[in-house]
């Protein structure tokens, strides 16, 4: 059997409230042509596996939590909403920056790791950023002001658990199961 599988950061209470904030009040105001995340699903990923052999997860998670334990958390800022690709915009997620860079070390080690297990790693370079809304529609030019123009706390937050995580995609979004949580070594 296969599980559609991924790791992510959990975005702490901090970053996770106001953001899933703007969301609910958006997605009550802008239904046509935006799938909003809902705030439980509010995630950094990390790593995207893909179609995993239930096989493969028991050494999955043993590696996942010889990683974490050496690894310590991350502490980041939001930099507010950000559309994404700028000419056509398909995302609206939240922009994350870290002085640390280790998190880009921990983001290679896990590509090295599910590369390990057979499968073939996402190869695109690690984007700081929580998805917040996928859009199907273009929208109003005033509606993306509203977004980019949407402040977020400043105050840093540290990302110190990291999760493997079931995607079932459903016709009204995906639900995630986490089957395995890690803490980060304190920082």
């Amino acid at each position: 059997m296969k599980l559609r599988t991924f790791i992510a950061l959990e975005v702490p209470d901090v970053h996770r409230q106001p953001i899933a904030s703007y969301l609910a009040g958006w997605s009550k105001a802008h239904k046509q042509g935006i799938n909003w995340v809902s705030g439980q699903n509010l995630h950094l990923t990390l790593q995207f596996i893909g179609d995993t052999h239930s096989g493969d997860i028991p050494q999955l998670k043993e590696d996942l939590f010889r990683l974490c334990i050496k690894t310590p958390a991350f502490e980041m800022n939001c930099l507010g909403f950000e559309l994404f690709s700028a000419r056509q915009p398909r995302l609206l997620w939240v922009k994350l920056e870290t002085a640390d860079k280790g998190i880009f070390t921990f983001a290679k080690d896990l590509n090295r790791t599910v590369r390990e297990l057979g499968y073939e790693p996402d190869s695109k370079p690690l984007k700081l950023h929580i998805t917040a809304a996928r859009i199907k529609v273009q929208q109003p030019a005033w509606l993306e002001q509203e977004f980019m123009q949407s402040g977020l706390p400043a105050e840093p937050a540290v990302y110190g658990t990291v999760t493997l995580y079931q995607s079932i995609l459903k016709p009204d979004g995906p639900e995630y199961i986490p089957l395995q949580q890690y803490e980060l070594k304190n920082r």
